[in-house]
């Protein structure tokens, strides 16, 4: 199989063992009963971090989701976010890139996924994971993207909040992260104006500023993989 044609979906029930037990966890009574997928689903298994970002992050943002995508796959820890322009492609783009892998938690129905011409060169299905929890011929809304978040965060280790603006989905799943006690980083910036007032509104409700390492130029991740280390590895 050539890494452009995307295989037949697959289906995992509620029912079956397989079911994410994190989904579970953050879903409750109200999980949804199917969850279909492309790609690796082994990946499920493994740490991952989750990214939430605007769309039309600044270069500033795009350049920090890169670095942290590209710290954590040299660590081997999966990158999940959504399928958006901005944050969530940055972060995908980044893993694959640099030998990592990901997983890509769709806000539609499986059957309109596609691969976008960005990453179609660097694209590998034994590193890439796509799912989605809606009806397979599903289309985008935006309570749905809303709720995507919620399985980004549910099945994350950690969640990274690059930029968030005074509403909408970023700031809608930092504090999702917050409510469920996920470890929540969110990066600091000195400006937090123009499209970063969620930031600070997050780091006062809890979240724990993203800085700079000042040995490295870098982010500083320190934190969280102190906390992938600690995590369960198994995340069925």
């Amino acid at each position: 199989m050539t890494k452009s044609v995307i295989p037949e979906p697959r289906k995992i029930s509620a029912g079956e063992k397989e079911y994410p037990v994190r989904l579970r966890q953050i879903f409750g009574e109200l999980l949804p009963p199917d969850l279909w997928f492309v790609g690796n689903i082994d990946l499920l298994k493994k740490r991952g971090v989750g990214f939430c970002g605007s769309r039309k992050a600044s270069d500033a943002g795009l350049t920090i989701a890169a670095d942290c995508a590209e710290q954590l796959s040299q660590h081997k820890v999966i990158v999940i976010s959504g399928y958006a322009s901005g944050v969530d492609m940055a972060s995908h783009e980044s893993a694959l890139l640099n030998g990592g892998s990901t997983i890509i938690v769709l806000p539609e129905g499986i059957d309109h996924f596609r691969i976008k011409r960005t990453i179609k060169e660097i694209w590998d299905w034994n590193r890439v994971l796509v799912i989605s929890y809606f009806p397979r011929e599903a289309i985008w809304r935006a309570d749905r993207a809303m709720e995507r978040n919620k399985a980004i965060v549910g099945l994350s280790d950690a969640v990274i909040v690059l930029e968030a603006g005074d509403r909408g989905g970023t700031l809608n799943a930092g504090y999702r992260a917050l409510e469920t006690h996920k470890p929540l980083f969110v990066v600091f910036f000195e400006d937090m104006a123009d499209g970063r007032e969620g930031n600070r509104q997050l780091i006062e409700r809890g979240g724990i500023p993203l800085q700079r390492s000042r040995s490295t130029g870098k982010a500083n991740l320190k934190s969280i993989f102190q906390i992938i280390e600690s995590s369960a590895p198994n995340r069925f």
